[in-house]
């Protein structure tokens, strides 16, 4: 038998089919450490892809909540503006109704006027004409700056106005 089998490995079909069954071999293991080595590899991977999917996650998270943030902070802050806009609006509209500088020096003057009337002479236009013109030289004073500086001016004294319309009413 050990003739047979020598006899047998002798044979160069045996010898090739041999080393060809040990090369297969050696591919087979190789490709099985390669194999392993490639699921081992696939799973680091694995582990870095959800790693990296992990943190992206993160920051998208940060980032909708920046956005958020942001976007409620500009919302507030229009709301804030129409409110001020809607408060400046109503502000135009009651200055509107209000009588102007002119109309405001015009009264002044005739209660100005008024007053020296009714001290000099009730009742006579020509005592009214100088009243007129001496309060008109009087207010210009003040709109100058010299009488402007201790009196405010366009405000007429309210005691010599009431007192002034009074006497207009009785007369």
């Amino acid at each position: 038998m050990q003739e047979a089998l020598k006899n047998l490995f002798t044979q160069p079909i045996v010898i090739g089919l041999c080393i060809g069954l040990v090369i297969a071999l050696l591919i087979w293991l190789r490709s099985c450490l390669k194999a392993r080595e490639i699921k081992l590899d696939g799973a680091a991977r694995l582990d870095k892809a959800n790693d990296e999917i992990n943190h992206l996650r993160k920051h998208l998270h940060t980032q909708m909540e920046i956005s958020t943030k942001g976007n409620q902070s500009l919302k507030e802050e229009l709301e804030a503006l129409k409110a001020t806009n809607q408060n400046l609006k109503d502000t135009v509209s009651a200055l509107k109704d209000k009588p102007g500088r002119a109309e405001i020096r015009t009264l002044h003057l005739y209660c100005k006027a008024l007053s020296m009337m009714n001290t000099r002479a009730p009742g006579f236009g020509s005592a009214w004409e100088s009243a007129l013109k001496d309060a008109e030289a009087e207010v210009k004073k003040e709109e100058s700056g010299i009488i402007g500086w201790i009196k405010k001016p366009f405000l007429p004294n309210k005691s010599t106005s009431v007192e002034a319309i009074e006497s207009s009413k009785e007369h």
